[in-house]
């Protein structure tokens, strides 16, 4: 059963102003920017979209979960009289009456030149969603509602993905082929660009559950004929899935982890060919196994096969399941990152018991050795961004630094400990950009910059 949102009652009904749609979609969620021609912004969120791990029906059903929400949420004077959406996704929905607070999408790095992103108006970012997707197919949306949609989804690294996977978003979104943009994720770190002159190319870099990067090339808006994103790839690196590579993610951080824990276990099952006790577990090790749910690091094993307790209960679909244990895996990078970079947060790894009895030493003290090794996988981690970036530069005599932006999206790029490691090392090799940002909004200021091209505002 659907229903329909009332519209307002008065003597003058007008059309709703148009909208356009963008889709930030990865290995944990996706989200959905909708935003008016006349500023409203209103946002949902559904689960894992990765469209190589959960498949292109899983996917596009994930965006369309998160449309319906984010349709839910719009003021009636925004959305067709017609248009039907499935009650229970209204029952949590927070409607937005006139413009949403401001918010900014970008975070310039500090010591370098920085352009900010605009601000816009949009409203408070809905709850992350109990269930991934529905277990009943959704609806697809019974009448068109937008201009156009960019979906820049994980997964999508070729042209042929693009078109094969445009199908499916079509009907669900009930929009001609010729209206949906469909690109990698990592595209969207580009879109303040429009609005940046002296800049000829972006390098956008994605450190989250995965890894990949990409070399824009900013054209101007043409003014004549079909409206199009003047966004170029030139050029890609890596963004191969877990399997291949993914080295410096969230994922392959937490990979680090676990295997930090079965040499610890190897460890105390070879006593028998040391002549000194098996080194004691640090907080950072106790942190991690807090985090897995578990004392024995043996039982990770179960994890990273998926058997065991971390697949009952589950769906048995393949694809979401791993797409699960990827997620997992990766967030013990958020456990190495505090211990590692204690400064980033305010919730710092805790004092030692009786501290001050210490004898100093900096190897004698669990914590202080917690910080150090954190950091040497932190490190270790880092070093394939770094190549990865580079990489996205080319041999230098087309793509200059000082005339290209340098874009950081993803989870792990919003340490600034971690993101620190990634300039620094890039600064050794003599590589500085004109230009570095941090983007923490990427469906935002896509969903701006689709606004600007469409809407002109």
């Amino acid at each position: 059963m659907t229903v329909r949102l009332d519209t307002v009652a008065g003597p003058a009904v007008t059309s709703p102003p148009p909208l356009v749609l963008c889709a930030d979609g990865g290995g944990s969620k996706v989200c959905v920017v909708i935003r008016s021609a006349d500023g409203v912004e209103v946002r949902g969120v559904a689960g894992p979209c990765n469209t190589q791990s959960v498949g292109f029906i899983p996917a596009s059903q994930a965006i369309l979960l998160a449309t319906y929400r984010a349709l839910a949420r719009l003021p009636p004077t925004h959305v067709p009289a017609n248009l039907a959406i499935p009650p229970a996704l209204l029952a949590n929905a927070s409607p937005v009456n006139g413009h949403a607070s401001n918010g900014t999408h970008g975070k310039p790095v500090p010591h370098l030149p920085t352009v900010s992103v605009p601000a816009t108006p949009r409203a408070s970012r809905p709850p992350s969603p109990t269930a991934s997707r529905p277990s009943t197919p959704l609806p697809p949306l019974n009448v068109p509602v937008f201009r156009y949609a960019w979906l820049a989804l994980a997964g999508i690294s070729t042209a042929f993905d693009s078109e094969a996977f445009v199908p499916h978003v079509s009907n669900v979104l009930n929009l001609a082929p010729a209206q949906i943009k469909v690109t990698n994720d990592v595209n969207l770190l580009a879109a303040p660009a429009l609005d940046m002159p002296n800049i000829k190319h972006v390098v956008c870099v994605v450190c989250g559950t995965g890894t990949v990067g990409r070399t824009i090339r900013v054209a101007r808006a043409v003014t004549s004929g079909p409206r199009q994103l003047p966004l170029e790839d030139v050029a890609v690196s890596r963004g191969w899935g877990y399997m291949l590579c993914d080295e410096g993610s969230a994922f392959w951080l937490g990979r680090l982890c676990i295997r930090l824990l079965m040499f610890h276990a190897d460890r105390h099952l070879s006593t028998g060919i040391f002549s000194g006790p098996p080194p004691t577990l640090l907080p950072l090790h106790r942190d991690l196994l807090t985090y897995f749910g578990t004392q024995d690091p043996m039982d990770l094993i179960e994890l990273v096969s998926l058997t065991g307790r971390w697949v009952r209960g589950t769906s048995g679909d393949v694809g979401e399941i791993s797409a699960q244990r990827n997620a997992k895996v990766a967030g013990a990078a958020r456990v190495v990152l505090r211990w590692a970079f204690p400064e980033d947060s305010q919730e710092s790894p805790p004092s030692p018991p009786n501290s001050s009895s210490s004898n100093g030493m900096e190897g004698d003290d669990p914590f202080t050795q917690s910080t150090r090794e954190a950091l040497r996988l932190a490190k270790m981690s880092i070093t394939p961004m770094i190549d990865l970036t580079t990489e996205l530069l080319g041999d230098g005599s087309i793509v200059q630094p000082g005339e290209t932006a340098l874009a950081l999206g993803g989870g792990l790029m919003m340490s600034r400990g971690y993101r620190g490691l990634l300039l620094d090392g890039l600064k050794k090799q003599g590589i500085e950009f004109g230009l570095v940002q941090v983007i923490d909004d990427a469906a935002g200021v896509g969903a701006m910059g689709l606004s600007k091209v469409e809407f002109g505002d």
